[in-house]
């Protein structure tokens, strides 16, 4: 056989293989292409089917639901969708999902200030057909637009720790009023005279370091004259026992470290903001164990205190050297230090517009209590404006009454503080808000 004729052979051998390949690559790409096809196909009808059923389901709950419908605008807060059952036997459906907005029929909005979005807001406003509700704990530093008035003038109605709130919570870390009075931590004062061996007079425990009251340049100064044990991250220079420093931020009200805190005379207790009746549990906390609080932060703290001389205030001791030598006095004489003790050693309670608060309004202790409050307040207004009796309402300042940035070291604002800064900064912010949510009313 020549090598022509063998070159032939081969070169047809290839051909025929090169053939069978691309059959077979044309075959398998053909059924890859009809299952991919037929999945396709499954699931534009299975999306159809989907979409029939919602829109049949919001047609239903649109045409069948006659109570008042509120949404939570604020993703997560509180979670649920129910029909709740208030006073005088009405009701509203409460839901928690933005797309029940697609129902048209929403008549309250309820915004959680700490997760509010300004650039999500359900516009447009519609102010006199739709009803905004405001509901905040926390201190401006999460939403410092809400310290302007022009934001809070958005919303018709209000639960804040403001006692001028529509569904206020003033003592909400106060979990009961028999705190004030029990002795269960309590340490008699020359049983912390002896503790004095081991451990400062004064406790300081934060983690939060940098804070518009500037709370961590007050107790640098006052280091600078007397004993200060500071636990936590700030300004620290005293490890906590071992049993408490595993995950102690969760766990600052368990008996063991209530106890162990309880030995200390006195207890810092600075707020990181300084708006009315915004009082944390760094002040109850104090009070509850029968340590002194030394305490800066709500104006009106003196409203809340059990007794005229529960807690040594940064106003009546406005300077660093001041406060270190009120320290002292209480220091050499036990009986002075012990007026500021009452409320455990005589069960004292003198304030009666504290005990009309907590008789008045019970549900503040409990969050999800204040949160179902607020929304019977709503719906009692929702009906009330079926009716056509409800009368025109907004949230103004003292709803939420938190100042421009006052530091516990001078008892002023300082121009140099970053969160003035933050404060001007929002100021101007609230302005295009403002002018947003009215133009496309």
């Amino acid at each position: 056989m020549s090598s022509e004729d063998g070159n032939r052979r081969i070169s047809h051998y290839i051909i025929h293989t090169m053939h069978y390949i691309v059959k077979l690559c044309l075959r398998i790409f053909s059924r890859i292409l009809r299952i991919t096809l037929m999945e396709l196909c499954w699931s534009f009808v299975v999306s159809i089917i989907i979409f029939i059923v919602w829109t049949w389901k919001c047609e239903v709950v649109k045409d069948n639901t006659q109570n008042p419908v509120i949404l939570w605008w604020t993703s997560g807060f509180p979670g649920t969708s129910e029909t709740i059952h208030c006073p005088n036997q009405i009701k509203c459906d409460v839901f928690s999902n933005q797309n029940i907005s697609n129902l048209h029929d929403v008549e309250a909005y309820l915004f959680y200030a700490s997760g509010i979005n300004f650039d999500d807001l359900p516009l447009p406003r519609r102010p006199k057909e739709v009803i905004w509700g405001l509901y905040h704990e926390e201190s401006p530093r999460n939403v410092e637009e809400m310290m302007h008035e022009e934001i809070l003038s958005l919303f018709n109605f209000s639960s804040t720790f403001s006692r001028y709130s529509d569904v206020p919570f003033p003592l909400q870390y106060l979990n009961a009023i028999d705190d004030i009075t029990s002795l269960k931590y309590f340490v008699s004062t020359t049983e912390k005279n002896k503790h004095l061996k081991t451990i400062s007079p004064v406790m300081y425990l934060q983690t939060d370091c940098e804070t518009s009251t500037e709370r961590d340049a007050y107790v640098k100064e006052l280091m600078k004259l007397t004993n200060i044990d500071s636990y936590g991250a700030c300004l620290n220079n005293k490890e906590m026992p071992a049993k408490f420093t595993e995950d102690y931020l969760n766990n600052l009200n368990d008996d063991e470290f209530l106890h162990y805190i309880a030995k200390y005379k006195f207890v810092i207790a600075i707020e990181n903001g300084a708006c009315e009746d915004y009082v944390t549990e760094k002040f109850w906390r104090a009070i509850k164990i029968g340590s002194v609080p030394i305490y800066f932060g709500s104006p009106t703290i003196r409203d809340w205190l059990p007794n005229k001389k529960s807690a040594i205030l940064l106003e009546d001791f406005p300077t660093t050297k001041r406060m270190n030598d009120h320290i002292t006095t209480l220091m050499n004489n036990d009986s002075l230090y012990e007026t500021y003790l009452e409320h455990k050693t005589k069960a004292l309670i003198t304030n009666h517009n504290l005990l009309e608060e907590i008789r008045l309004r019970p549900y503040q202790v409990d969050p999800l209590k204040v949160a179902q409050n607020f929304e019977c307040f709503i719906c009692k207004k929702l009906h009330q404006k079926r009716k056509g009796i409800i009368k025109e309402s907004i949230v103004n300042k003292n709803h939420y009454n938190c100042p421009k940035p006052i530091s516990a070291l001078t008892l002023e604002v300082n121009p140099s503080n970053s969160w003035v800064h933050s404060f001007e900064t929002a100021k101007r912010n609230v302005g295009r808000i403002h002018k947003e949510v009215i133009t496309t009313s």
